[in-house]
C-alpha cells in the first residue's frame, strides 16, 4: 500500500473512533435554540482590529453541525470535515479533512478555515448565528 492509502485508513478510523468516544454534543444556546439541523451561512466575520471579510456569495461558505459531533462544511469550492465539541456556550471546532481544489484568487475559503479553527464561544440572536473568535480577537456572523 501507498503512505497515502495508509493515511486515508487511519484518517476515516480515527474519524470513526472520534464519533464513539466524543460525547454527545449540547447544542443549544441558553435561549434553548438549537444551532444543529441547520445550514449556516457565512455573512461575515469583524476583526478586533477593524478588518471585515465579507464572502461575495455565502451560500459557498456554509457549516452545519451534525447531532453526533460532525460537521460539514463548504469553503468556496472545497468541502471540509470535522468535529465540534460544545460545552455551554464554549465552541470548539477541530477541521480534519478537506478536498484540495484550487479556489479562485479572491477566494476567502483559507481564511474561513481560519476563522472557524479559532471558535471560542458561540450565541444566537435573531435567527443569527455568532460565533466568537479566541483571545476576543472577532465574531464571525452567519445566516440560515
Amino acid at each position: 500500500m501507498t503512505a497515502s492509502r495508509y493515511l486515508a485508513i487511519f484518517a476515516l478510523l480515527f474519524l470513526c473512533t472520534a464519533a464513539i468516544w466524543a460525547p454527545a454534543a449540547d447544542s443549544t444556546t441558553a435561549a434553548g435554540e438549537s444551532i444543529t439541523g441547520i445550514v449556516w451561512k457565512w455573512q461575515q466575520t469583524r476583526l478586533g482590529d477593524g478588518q471585515t471579510f465579507l464572502p461575495e456569495n455565502p451560500d459557498r461558505y456554509t457549516i452545519a453541525f451534525q447531532t453526533d459531533g460532525s460537521l460539514a462544511i463548504r469553503a468556496d469550492c472545497n468541502r471540509v470535515g470535522g468535529m465540534y465539541t460544545l460545552q455551554n456556550t464554549s465552541l470548539t471546532i477541530e477541521t480534519t479533512f478537506s478536498t484540495r481544489a484550487m479556489c479562485p484568487p479572491d477566494s476567502l475559503d483559507q481564511v474561513f478555515l481560519k476563522h472557524l479553527n479559532a471558535a471560542a464561544i458561540y450565541f444566537t440572536r435573531e435567527e443569527a448565528l455568532h460565533i466568537d473568535l479566541k483571545a476576543d480577537t472577532g465574531t464571525m456572523t452567519f445566516s440560515r
